[in-house]
């Protein structure tokens, strides 16, 4: 299973006038931005939470004489470039849930973009019809898309990945005012990777099974009551007493013709001759109806045989396109040594061009484009399978008509048939009597037709709800069983992040004795809460801060064990030492985590933070990003008087 990974290449941020404001490259691993308290390190948070989709708008007024901020990204290694607008009102507020801008490719190309290439808008919120770019960023990073009362967006997902200075020390989330169990819940449920949108679609699916479920219970009952006798509900009687019905009939025109035969002469009257006329038309356009009720079938079939095939293709693209972009993933990482021509050992100092041809090489073009390709096919997907289901309906319709049309058919065919005999004169006494006899005799078929119309529409309820009843005990049985499975995991998961935040607890400064002697520790991502043994013990502000940090790492730490989560392997954090929390206390967690992060490939993660407690060893190393800022010196440069 791939590992998420979200990073942050560089940041680009514009004045109102144009102005470069702030523009740094970030890299894989640790980043560390670093100044005097006021020196606009939170800013610089801020424009990455809300260039990533957070929906925030509480700028410092510096920040909101902004127009554009820009980031180059890398999702599970697709390079783009992300850009949102600072929309202000009438009385200057920024607006929260802008649109966001994607270009395919590197910032420095989309400034310039290629032929052939545009940006693309994508707004905050999702319709039936209209993506929205946290469906983006959830393709991207191989998130299930939650449907339905939950709408998570991406804002929700960065909540549980933004450490910022203004949530309360109590809340575990990034904190909002419009919140609930069920979002914080359903965020975790995601990131920790125990979240099955099938299951979620099994979970919404049964209930509407056993709403149909007792809808057709209720049907049943109510045909049943309708008819006191069982037979009549019998298909197969119907149509047994509807046989013996038509050889009466048959009996009875054999006797018309006999007593004709005995006449000197035929003579055709004219009104049997216009009696045969009106039975003749309608026979034709009874004929008409049931062809082109068959030709519909057809067509609906052809095209539901051609709409599955069109989904299976494209589900076999998009598993085609994974395998594309995971083989060339591990191909692209096989070095060419020796010269395929000479056999001559190949020589090249730049890792970033080609060996033979020495020409630059764009490793990520194909994955971009393939990643591009999986969401466009992932859309015709959804699509082509709302009409299938369309159609199929359609043909259960055309299908029950036919039954019916067809039977109509038969009996005015009969009544064709029986005219064309009806040749020779006859007595007109016993005639009457045995025409009379064949009309009531027709009067109870038709009526024996619409008896077997109910009974088949009977029968094929009890089908319904035979079939329904055996999808309801699948799908418990699966969401039963899945459920399972998720404990489990979700159980191996919590251990390793009680683990790590055991570890930073143990590990912190002499300052509260039950972090040192901490031996649990527990996170209620329902109800916000991190907790030792007590959820209602009490600590200094700066320990309740530490505990919040301890287990928002933890999570992040994880990570980076449990292949199994989605959590991105991406943490940001503002200011290390907030809520009075010491100097020392603060370098000793910076140091904690920078130690515990020496056991993971800097190219797996990416953390960012902010601090005005840097030691000297790590401000001179290569963790940090940009310069040392100060009043003097603020993080954002050309900011209009």
């Amino acid at each position: 299973m791939m590992r998420n990974n979200l990073f942050l290449l560089r940041l680009y941020i514009l004045t109102e006038l144009g102005e470069v404001a702030y523009d740094e490259k970030f890299h894989k691993g640790i980043n560390i931005i670093r100044g005097d308290n006021s020196s606009g390190k939170s800013t610089i948070t801020h424009f990455i939470f809300f260039v990533l989709g957070g929906a925030f708008g509480d700028f410092v007024p510096e920040a909101r004489l902004c127009s554009f901020v820009i980031a180059e990204v890398e999702m599970n290694n697709v390079v783009f470039t992300v850009k949102r607008e600072l929309v202000k009102d009438e009385d200057g507020k920024i607006n929260t849930q802008t649109p966001m801008y994607f270009y395919w490719g590197a910032m420095d190309e989309s400034f310039s973009p290629l032929e052939g290439k545009t940006w693309q808008k994508f707004g905050y919120r999702t319709t039936d019809n209209v993506r929205s770019f946290s469906n983006i960023l959830f393709d991207l990073l191989d998130l299930p898309t939650v449907k339905g009362d939950s709408n998570i967006t991406f804002h929700q997902i960065l909540r549980l990945l933004y450490i910022d200075q203004d949530s309360p020390t109590s809340s575990l989330f990034y904190y909002e005012h419009f919140d609930s169990q069920l979002t914080r819940e359903t965020v975790s449920d995601l990131l920790l990777g125990v979240y099955s949108e099938e299951l979620y679609e099994n979970k919404k699916r049964l209930i509407i099974a056993e709403k149909e479920f007792e809808s057709t219970k209720s049907e049943i009952k109510a045909t049943s009551n309708f008819f006191t006798d069982a037979l009549s509900l019998n298909p197969t009687h119907i149509e047994t007493q509807i046989q013996n019905k038509e050889i009466e009939i048959s009996s009875i025109q054999e006797e018309i013709i006999a007593i004709r035969t005995k006449e000197k002469e035929a003579n055709y009257k004219e009104d049997t001759k216009l009696e045969f006329q009106k039975l003749n038309e309608e026979s034709i356009i009874q004929r008409k109806i049931v062809s082109e009720l068959e030709s519909n079938i057809n067509v609906l079939n052809n095209e539901i045989q051609d709409s599955e095939f069109f989904v299976e293709t494209l589900n076999k693209k998009i598993k085609a396109l994974k395998n594309s972009i995971n083989t060339r993933e591990f191909l692209g990482h096989l070095p060419l040594e020796y010269c395929p021509e000479c056999l001559s050992k190949i020589k090249s100092s730049n890792e970033s061009a080609c060996k033979l041809c020495k020409e630059p090489i764009d490793e990520s073009f194909g994955v971009v484009q393939a990643r591009r390709m999986e969401i466009e096919i992932g859309f015709q997907i959804n699509e082509s399978t709302k009409l299938l289901e369309l159609n199929k309906r359609s043909l259960l319709e055309l299908k029950s008509k036919y039954i019916a049309e067809i039977g109509k058919l038969q009996d005015l065919q009969k009544q064709v048939n029986d005219a064309l005999k009806d040749v020779k004169s006859f007595s007109e006494e016993t005639i009457d009597q045995l025409n009379s006899n064949k009309g009531f005799i027709e009067g109870e078929i038709l009526q024996l037709r619409t008896m077997l119309e109910n009974a088949e529409f009977y029968n094929q309820l009890l089908q319904k709800r035979a079939h329904l009843q055996n999808e309801i005990n699948f799908l418990k049985k699966y969401i039963f069983q899945t459920e399972a499975k998720q404990e489990k995991l979700k159980e191996e998961i919590t251990n390793i992040v009680r683990e790590e935040g055991v570890y930073l607890l143990n590990n912190d400064l002499d300052r509260q004795d039950e972090f040192k002697n901490a031996s649990d520790f527990f996170i209620d991502y329902s109800n916000n809460l991190v907790f030792l043994s007590n959820k209602y013990s009490k600590y200094s502000a700066s320990s309740n801060f530490y505990l919040k940090v301890s287990a928002r790492f933890a999570i992040f730490l994880a990570s980076l064990r449990v292949s199994q989560m989605r959590y991105p392997r991406f943490i940001f954090a503002d200011n290390m030492e907030d809520k009075g929390i010491e100097m020392k206390r603060a370098q000793n967690l910076q140091h904690l985590l920078i130690e515990r992060l020496k056991d993971y490939d800097p190219s797996s993660y990416q953390m960012i933070y902010t601090t005005s407690y840097i030691t000297e060893e790590l401000e001179n190393s290569d963790l940090v990003v940009g310069e040392y800022y100060s009043k003097l010196n603020p993080s954002l440069k050309n900011i209009p008087k």
